[in-house]
């Protein structure tokens, strides 16, 4: 309190040797008392203001391209499973069990969207890729079908699976079974079939059964809503 007090003194006492001509040069005064002139303090908030941008823009700049990584590396992810998971449907893809309503039917198919038309191709097989439930009537074979389903905001598509886990003539292939969606990352899904030396590539492949017997290789192109694009090569197991 008293330093307060003392310090307003001064002020007062500086102000009253002004008014009395005895300081005539007020500025001079504060600097050999150690103190800033109007334009060195403007002169040092500049200087701050310069240094604050520079660590901010650094710092903004790095949380960018953080954001950037870790999108890169979610689509890669979602880009690998889904590809991975399509490969193992194909590669043990089964058309000998027929008395089981035994299906490989892959059908292009095109949308129109704002940014032109899209390959929205959908699959339908059955694989040897089930795991059966205890105390099931499953087998290790299941109907798996992949298709895109409009959303029902009508803004954008959705990759579907249908899963069909217990075969019997009573149900008809592309029927039955539970479905879910995958994602609605993915702007194309292509296919593209062939079925053996000398032969050409097709679009499209058998009926809703296995009279066409399996592809000897198949080729999948899954485009994501970045533009990414991905594609392999999927050869089944003793293909016909």
């Amino acid at each position: 309190m008293n330093r307060v007090m003392n310090f307003g003194f001064l002020i007062s006492d500086f102000g009253l040797q002004v008014k009395r001509g005895k300081i005539r040069n007020p500025q001079s005064a504060i600097r050999n008392g150690k103190g800033f002139t109007l334009l060195e303090v403007l002169l040092a908030m500049s200087l701050l203001a310069l240094v604050m941008t520079g660590i901010y823009t650094s710092f903004s700049t790095a949380s960018q391209s953080v954001d950037i990584a870790e999108t890169i590396r979610d689509e890669t992810d979602l880009a690998r499973t889904l590809i991975a998971r399509l490969s193992h449907d194909i590669e043990n893809a089964d058309c000998d069990h027929v008395t089981y309503g035994a299906v490989f039917y892959g059908k292009k198919e095109e949308v129109e969207t704002e940014g032109g038309k899209r390959r929205h191709d959908s699959l339908a097989l059955t694989t040897l890729t089930n795991f059966p439930r205890p105390d099931s009537k499953e087998t290790e074979l299941l109907e798996a079908d992949y298709y895109f389903k409009e959303k029902a905001d009508g803004k954008g598509y959705s990759l579907m699976r249908r899963e069909k886990r217990e075969l019997s003539q009573d149900i008809p292939p592309l029927e039955g079974g539970v479905e879910y969606e995958i994602t609605d990352q993915v702007s194309e899904l292509r296919f593209r079939y062939y079925s053996g030396t000398g032969s050409t590539w097709v679009d499209e492949w058998g009926a809703k059964n296995c009279n066409q017997g399996r592809p000897a290789i198949v080729e999948l192109t899954l485009v994501l809503l970045s533009g990414k694009q991905y594609s392999t090569e999927v050869r089944a197991k003793d293909a016909i």
